[in-house]
């Protein structure tokens, strides 16, 4: 007689659990390189230094449902393979071109994919926050920063005025009866934001149950810091004037600035206390029914992580790197004795740097190349196209027609502590492509890199200092650049190799 077959019940899901700790194996040993450059980020910086306690939280908040974890279904998802699929894909075109968040986020988000495909979405359901939470391990927020200067200005200059104590803004200076002040990065409140709403969020999935609570308490979580962190920065200037710039400055500073932070954070949980939900007993009852896992599953899942791998060995190697024909443009320059007037790049296979003479007004000129076989990046936080003594006043994007070739290109108008004004152009450059968005430049570079196409890079940046006249600024970087664009044509020659993925595109 037949026995029939039935749902396997009370099963304590040990093939799940070595399937999904094999998929975990494989993506620790996979991505290792991307997850130690995390943890690197966590040990040296105080703004990322959090990182540290977010996976030990995840997985307390894990352990805090390991009863109805023992009574969930579980059912492989072989939907979440193309996921994964995806997400390997995006590290592998990040990594190529060294973008640290977007490799990093990829390598972060496919923890919540595996478990969802190897134990099921019912599984993935219950835990998705646990899960989710584990994105603020990921050192990102830094692009934030000129955004929240510009509203801690904006902030610090009305309190000012409310006050009555005059002020005057030029860019990121303030200057008052009593000192210029600047509102630097540091001041942005980047660290009490990324903070704030990393501890709202937990505060708020802790302590309510109704969705339309935590969405306030998370609003709350990003706005609060943000108005307080103006409120600092106002008090600050308002102490150093009251002070005859005595307090408030230098350490005081920064001990002003946490403890400030310290007390609005305590305010903000204390009153959201009021309204905490009283957490319900959940009974917990009934047996899991457990689908059997195929061998299938987690060879899938671990031959995706493997596919970069693969990839590097079939590839053949990249081609013949061009050579930058710079000879013409270094003669056109004269030596610059002012290097504050000029971009500092790392790490570049080439660079030159100096002045074309001017009757009216001198123009500084800098270029630097990346080879597209080497590992350095051109667009990063370290290569910035002006030094932190100075500050934006403005920036727009300019689209300039130069024969029949279309030149987008970054216009800013820089101020500096002792009053200088001065105007720069920069763009940069992937193969035979130029453009002022680095995003679309680092993309092509990644498609370059993955796809073998060759995409050296280069930057390229032109300024000059001025008075009163912007526009007299602007018609002079015109002018000259206008009379050099074909000595910047023929340093970025490319002719001696095959033609490269930029000719392809059109400029938008």
């Amino acid at each position: 007689m037949n026995k029939l077959s039935k749902p396997q019940l009370v099963n304590p899901a040990r093939s799940y659990a070595i399937s999904l700790t094999l998929l975990l194996l494989v993506w620790l040993l996979c991505f290792s390189q991307t997850i130690w450059s995390m943890v690197a980020i966590w040990l040296r910086s105080d703004t990322y230094a959090h990182g540290i306690l977010i996976f030990p939280i995840s997985l307390y908040l894990i352990w805090r449902k390991r009863q109805l974890i023992a009574t969930t279904p579980l059912r492989p998802a072989y939907l979440a393979l193309l996921f994964l699929l995806a997400l390997v894909v995006g590290w592998y075109f990040a990594n190529a071109v060294a973008v640290n968040v977007v490799s990093q986020l990829a390598v972060v988000l496919m923890l919540p994919v595996l478990v969802w495909l190897c134990c099921g979405w019912q599984l993935f359901k219950l835990l998705r926050f646990p899960l989710l939470y584990l994105l603020f391990a990921v050192p990102m927020g830094e692009n934030l920063v000129p955004w929240l200067q510009d509203i801690t200005a904006d902030i610090t200059v009305a309190a000012l005025q409310i006050s009555q104590i005059p002020v005057y803004r030029d860019g990121l200076y303030l200057s008052t009866p009593t000192g210029l002040f600047l509102v630097a990065e540091a001041c942005s409140g980047i660290r009490y934001l990324i903070a704030s709403v990393a501890l709202g969020m937990l505060y708020a999935y802790l302590t309510y149950s109704s969705r339309v609570k935590q969405l306030i308490f998370c609003l709350a979580a990003i706005i609060v810091p943000i108005i307080a962190n103006g409120l600092r920065a106002y008090g600050i200037v308002l102490i150093a004037s009251l002070t005859d710039m005595k307090h408030a400055v230098g350490v005081d500073h920064l001990i002003y600035g946490w403890l400030f932070f310290g007390i609005v954070i305590f305010i903000m949980f204390f009153v959201g206390g009021f309204f905490a939900d009283k957490k319900q007993q959940q009974a917990i009852t009934g047996t899991a029914l457990i689908e059997p896992v195929s061998p299938a599953l987690p060879l899938s899942g671990a031959g995706i992580m493997l596919l970069p791998l693969l990839l590097s060995l079939l590839l053949p190697p990249l081609s013949q790197q061009p050579a930058f024909n710079t000879q013409q443009l270094a003669q056109s320059l004269s030596p610059a004795a002012d290097s504050h007037a000029l971009p500092q790049f790392t790490d570049s296979s080439a660079q030159l740097a100096g002045i074309w003479p001017r009757n009216d007004n001198n123009v500084w000129f800098y270029t630097a190349f990346y080879q597209h076989i080497d590992d350095k990046k051109l667009v990063s936080w370290h290569n910035q196209p002006y030094q932190s003594n100075w500050t934006p006043a403005s920036s727009q994007r300019l689209q300039l027609q130069f024969g029949s070739q279309r030149l987008s290109l970054q216009q800013v108008d820089l101020r500096a502590a002792n009053g200088q004004k001065r105007l720069l152009w920069y763009w940069y450059g992937s193969g035979d492509f130029w453009s002022a968005d680095p995003y679309l430049i680092t993309a092509m570079q990644a498609l370059g890199k993955v796809l073998h196409f060759s995409q050296h890079g280069s930057f390229y940046a032109l300024s000059v200092y001025y008075d009163d006249n912007p526009d007299n600024a602007s018609k002079i970087l015109k002018d000259e650049l206008t009379k050099r664009f074909e000595l910047l044509v023929a340093a970025n020659s490319n002719n001696n190799v095959e033609a490269g993925l930029a000719k392809q595109v059109q400029q938008p």
